[in-house]
């Protein structure tokens, strides 16, 4: 199986024609039997590096990913794509997991993604093992790690599955991992002569700004001036923050929902939803939103709060701009966030170790905040990767920080702490600030810090920027912060040095607390025509259409990037329709014809892309494997034959085996349909056997149980229906 063929399948499946960054090596390795380990950024396209070898190998693909939405928002793209697939959840009913096992032992499944928790489960694993696995593919693999920033310990289990098919390749993905979790999780999941893939961490499309935590809900309504109706993510840190930051919105004008763990599930999955369907611009979320989100056309994602750590920061901003376009991240910090944070960590039941782990992860987040050099440059940095050029699109880059000798405003903040410390007081931020402006406040006034040499030492200078060099004097090592302590500053070796003017100290300009060129509106839309921006909106109220109709979020149907590249190109018929980024054969086939009728509507033949000939010719058609089939029997199945000839029931069945009561009925009709002496007549009439074959008949025998399942009323359950089906004497 060469690279050709997997580039025609890229092409024919998901409508790509090309790999990005690492998939053909990580792709490669899967065809040959390999394992991987892929650390590719948000967008990046880390699930191709499974799913595109899951449509070419013959057998089953297990894909472990942690959330619910996630799952089912994968599957939902793949089935619109052709491929097969299905996902084995708590939200699944016992008849929907029974038919979904069913289709799993009949080889019409490609893909299955399972939790955690259900990958390891016994009743999975004694399941599982039975069948034609060829890939096990673990999505957010640094949920294995201690060093990462989202360890779950069902993660660690996972070698149980492993083990299990030790010839089988696994694809271990994630996009967020330093050199030390990438060497922990495959230390932790046992992957031998498995081959590491680091694309750049770097997001060229994303825009990254950090500002002062002041003012934060007046510089949001600034930035959101610049976005139009565009969507976007504001993150904080409490479950008030978001409920009080979404009702200013509400009354600033904006569509804007809040999203956090204590609303119950009906709500959560009401706002998450509608976000995906476009009918909500603006969530204000905890981090409990956004994992199970795969929503491409987020413009923008604020945090209002600081994130506990730097993975966390970029896996949050990656939310933004996963096709591709232009997005902006913007990040306010404070030492009230920094206080908390770190209150949060040392007040947690974790070991010691796990504590330090995490504060020191929180303190190079912090210094992130802080650093006056390219800030992308500082992510890369932490990941492992290194360079000397500035990206050009963090706020640095975009507006150099302008330096100047602030050796004499260091030496008064200096001097003011080591006097204050010389009485045994403890000074913070804002009472260093109130002595040197020579604040009249109480705090100032009742501890005598009014009669000290450096009182009004700095009056000349405001508040704010006071604020500003003292951050620079932490962020350098001038002032050190105690946050254990109350946040309270203290001297450090370098202070003395400064203080006697051995040393000097550069300082940069305050910067204002608003959005770079915020008077400028952005054209989100800069690359299109304004004739093509028309037809943009046409060609995205037409998937909405669509999307409504088939009850699938829009996305789906065609990203964004997608539908631009349609603007731009044209197409005037289905062959040219197949050159569009993003439209592989099936959708081609399926959608292909309304948005081409659309184009045609609009745009004049001469401007058109029209391509003479038949549509490009498909891969070599599979034959669609029908529900109704009654496999072979194999061991699993005379396993339960004997524990019945012994007299046990199904319940008892189950409980000897470990298995649910459902699987074993789904055995004993497996048993009569192919002669074994088992008894199903109180499982099953012939009456209701005749009225579920009429059904079947009257629907024109279609291949799925569902179909039928809801037209007899929901009376029968799935393996009645397959059972009468496939005694049918009509061909299926």
């Amino acid at each position: 199986m060469n690279m050709d063929t997997a580039l025609h399948a890229l092409k024919s499946y998901f409508g790509y024609d090309a790999f990005r960054l690492n998939q053909a090596g990580a792709i490669e390795r899967t065809l040959k039997g390999q394992s991987s380990l892929v650390i590719m950024p948000t967008g990046g396209g880390k699930s191709i590096c499974y799913q595109l070898p899951a449509v070419m190998l013959d057998g089953l693909s297990i894909v472990v990913s942690p959330l619910i939405a996630l799952m089912q928002d994968q599957v939902s793209a793949l089935q619109l794509s052709g491929i097969q697939a299905e996902a084995l959840n708590s939200a699944c009913s016992s008849d929907e997991e029974q038919m979904i096992r069913t289709r799993a032992e009949s080889g019409a499944l490609k893909l299955l993604y399972v939790s955690p928790e259900r990958a390891v489960s016994r009743g999975f694993l004694n399941w599982v093992s039975r069948l034609n696995i060829v890939q096990i593919a673990i999505d957010e693999a640094h949920c294995v790690s201690i060093w990462g920033n989202d360890f779950r310990p069902e993660y660690t289990r996972l070698t149980e599955l492993i083990r299990l098919f030790s010839n089988v390749p696994v694809a271990a993905l994630t996009a967020t991992a330093d050199t030390a979790t990438q060497q922990d999780i495959r230390q932790q999941l046992g992957l031998v002569n498995c081959e590491t893939f680091v694309s750049s961490f770097e997001r060229k499309n994303i825009e990254i700004e950090v500002l002062p935590a002041k003012k934060r809900i007046q510089v949001i309504y600034q930035f959101l001036q610049t976005q139009g109706k565009e969507a976007g993510i504001i993150y904080c840190l409490s479950r008030r923050s978001t409920e009080e930051t979404a009702a200013k919105l509400r009354d600033a004008g904006y569509i804007a929902e809040h999203y956090h763990g204590a609303m119950n599930s009906e709500r959560r999955a009401e706002v998450q939803d509608k976000f995906l369907r476009d009918d909500i611009q603006i969530v204000c979320a905890t981090i409990a939103f956004g994992m199970g989100i795969d929503k491409p056309n987020i413009r923008w994602v604020i945090h209002y709060n600081l994130p506990k750590n730097i993975e966390s920061y970029y896996q949050e901003m990656g939310r933004a701009g996963r096709d591709g376009e232009e997005a902006k991240a913007l990040l306010f910090a404070g030492f009230g966030d920094m206080k908390t944070l770190t209150g949060f960590i040392e007040d947690s039941d974790a070991d010691e170790r796990f504590k330090q782990v995490q504060l020191a992860k929180l303190s190079r987040l912090w210094e992130f905040t802080q650093t006056l050099s390219c800030r992308t440059n500082f992510v890369l940095n932490y990941f492992g990767e290194h360079r000397e050029e500035g990206c050009g699109h963090c706020d640095h880059c975009i507006h150099p920080p302008k330096s100047f000798d602030g050796t004499v405003i260091a030496q008064k903040a200096l001097s003011a702490c080591f006097r204050v410390q010389q009485r045994n007081l403890a000074v913070g931020i804002n009472m260093l600030i109130d002595i040197l402006r020579a604040s009249s406040s109480r705090a100032v006034l009742e501890s005598g810090l009014n009669t000290i040499k450096t009182y009004g030492a700095g009056k000349d200078i405001a508040w704010k920027d006071w604020s500003h060099y003292i951050t620079q004097l932490i962020d350098r090592g001038y002032l050190s912060l105690d946050f254990s302590q109350g946040s309270t500053l203290h001297l450090t070796d370098l202070s003395m040095a400064v203080l006697k003017g051995d040393k000097t100290v550069q300082l940069c300009e305050p910067v204002d607390s608003k959005i770079n060129q915020v008077e400028k509106k952005v054209n989100k839309h800069a690359d299109l025509s304004e004739a093509e921006h028309l037809l943009f909106e046409a060609l995205k109220g037409l998937r909405k259409e669509i999307s409504q109709k088939d009850k699938v979020q829009g996305y789906t149907v065609f990203s964004d990037a997608s539908l631009k590249d349609m603007s731009r190109l044209k197409p005037g018929n289905l062959a040219a329709f197949l050159t569009v980024s993003g439209v592989g054969d099936h959708k081609c086939e399926k959608y292909g014809e309304p948005f081409v009728a659309l184009i045609s509507r609009l745009v004049d033949e001469s401007d058109r892309l029209l391509i003479d000939g038949p549509v490009r010719k498909k891969l070599p058609p599979k034959p669609a494997r029908s529900d109704f089939t009654m496999a072979k029997l194999g061991d699993t199945h005379r396993e339960t034959f004997s524990l019945y000839q012994q007299g046990q029931s199904p319940n008892e069945i189950a409980k000897t085996r470990g298995l649910s009561k459902s699987t074993i009925i789904s055995h004993i009709y497996r048993l009569a349909f192919h002669g074994e002496d088992v008894d199903v007549s109180t499982m099953i009439s012939p009456e209701q056997i005749a009225g579920i074959q009429a059904q079947w008949l009257s629907l024109n025998k279609p291949e799925r149980i569902k179909p039928v399942f809801e037209a007899l009323g929901e009376g029968y359950d799935w393996e009645q229906i397959r059972y009468a089906v496939c005694l049918s004497d009509t061909e299926v």
